[in-house]
């Protein structure tokens, strides 16, 4: 198993704290966002020195996070890969995923700006489903574009769905699934995860699904980028305060 962190945001939804801030490296309590998900990781996948790495993929401000993990966290190594472009989630898992060994059974992968508590990873990788992806109850004014529509314990439509849940940011994906989600670009050239995702469901892949009971997430806007910032805040510091 592979483990890959999109890191590369410019948090356009985080205000000005964006233009000096990369998002995940938002100060909770005296560790950054990010590092409050990696010990969880740590805890939920058992990973271990020499056997285990982790894929950071960077762009915006990346020295910051550079300088603050360094070659390893907690004698895990971790190895950079920089978006030099804004291209989209897909182009960054991409990028990411690209160097791996041919012979790589899975990915997971998640946006850094969504806090993963561990038994999340622990649920992820005992789903009896090869590919899953996470999934949270929608938000009033949330885009129906990111909406899925299930079928029994399958996800048929990951972008323009139908029903209350959405994608949260977090997947575990074959490697040749990985690698593909720069197949169709939206406006501006962006390859994003999820049409490329459903080109895949439309060519008969198999997706599970994870429902996660709270979805945290520093670039959520309800309702404000204030008032969440806030509560997520809130929330991790009643978990690992």
């Amino acid at each position: 198993m592979e483990y890959v962190c999109l890191a590369a945001g410019h948090g356009t939804r985080f205000g000005a704290l964006g233009r000096y801030l990369q998002k995940c490296m938002y100060p909770i309590g005296l560790r950054p966002f990010l590092e409050h998900t990696l010990l969880e990781w740590l805890e939920g996948t058992g990973a271990k020195p020499r056997r285990d790495r982790l894929t950071l993929v960077v762009g915006h401000f990346d020295e910051q996070l550079r300088g603050y993990f360094g070659a390893s966290f907690e004698g895990i190594a971790v190895r950079y890969v920089a978006q030099s472009a804004r291209r989209g989630t897909g182009h960054a898992l991409g990028v990411g995923v690209d160097a791996l060994p041919d012979e790589t059974e899975a990915v997971v992968a998640w946006l850094a700006d969504l806090f993963v508590p561990s038994e999340t990873f622990r649920a992820l990788a005992a789903h009896p489903v090869p590919a899953v992806a996470a999934q949270a109850l929608g938000e009033e004014g949330e885009s129906s574009r990111v909406r899925a529509t299930r079928e029994g314990d399958r996800v048929t439509r990951v972008w323009d769905g139908e029903g209350p849940w959405i994608d949260a940011g977090l997947w575990r994906l074959p490697l040749r699934v990985a690698r593909g989600l720069r197949r169709v670009s939206a406006e501006g050239g962006e390859y994003r995860v999820l049409p490329n995702l459903q080109t895949f469901l439309d060519e008969g892949l198999e997706l599970g699904y994870l429902e996660l009971p709270e979805r945290l997430h520093l670039g959520g806007v309800h309702p404000s980028p204030e008032e969440n910032v806030r509560h997520v805040v809130r929330r991790l510091w009643e978990r690992r305060g």
